[in-house]
């Protein structure tokens, strides 16, 4: 067995002095050096007016998330904005209420969210369920009589995958 002490080693290693390079290895060394200057930045300019693509697509992603966060919040305000009708009537009695004519009418399905769900079945084969959450509207307007009325209505789809084996 080799008894190795890795101070003494050091201390060998500090005694020696290194070898010249040859004449050859100082030549290849110059010629590498003077080809890769012909591609560096010009001295004229500072160092600094390089660009630096991978800075820039580094905080390209996150300024895109949150611009597109900031107009899907806008978006969403914008719909959820409480309007009211132009002018109210009194409501009359069932016998002189006259019929609703619509002359506007919206409907609007608004994507809420989604997820998945997995179950076992009672045999112990597991389910995977889809889910998505939508938000149903229907806008009817009749403007001759300054009516609105909105109903709005959460809705939940429920559809089962099967699991994929590869």
């Amino acid at each position: 067995m080799i008894d190795f002490d890795p101070q003494q080693f050091e201390n060998e290693l500090e005694t020696l002095k290194p070898a010249k390079p040859s004449q050859q290895s100082l030549q290849r060394i110059r010629a590498e050096l003077t080809y890769t200057s012909k591609f560096a930045v010009p001295s004229g300019l500072p160092a600094t007016t390089a660009i630096n693509w991978n800075s820039i697509f580094r905080w390209f992603a996150p300024v895109t998330a949150a611009a597109a966060i900031a107009v899907l919040l806008l978006l969403h305000f914008h719909r959820t904005e409480i309007k009211t009708p132009p002018k109210s009537r009194p409501v009359a009695s069932s016998s002189t209420m006259p019929v609703l004519r619509a002359d506007k009418v919206e409907i609007d399905r608004q994507f809420v969210a989604d997820f998945d769900a997995v179950t076992e079945l009672p045999n112990g084969q597991p389910l995977r369920f889809r889910c998505e959450q939508w938000l149903d509207k229907v806008r009817l307007r009749d403007s001759a009589a300054g009516l609105m009325i909105e109903r709005t209505t959460p809705r939940v789809e429920i559809v089962p995958v099967r699991f994929d084996t590869y």
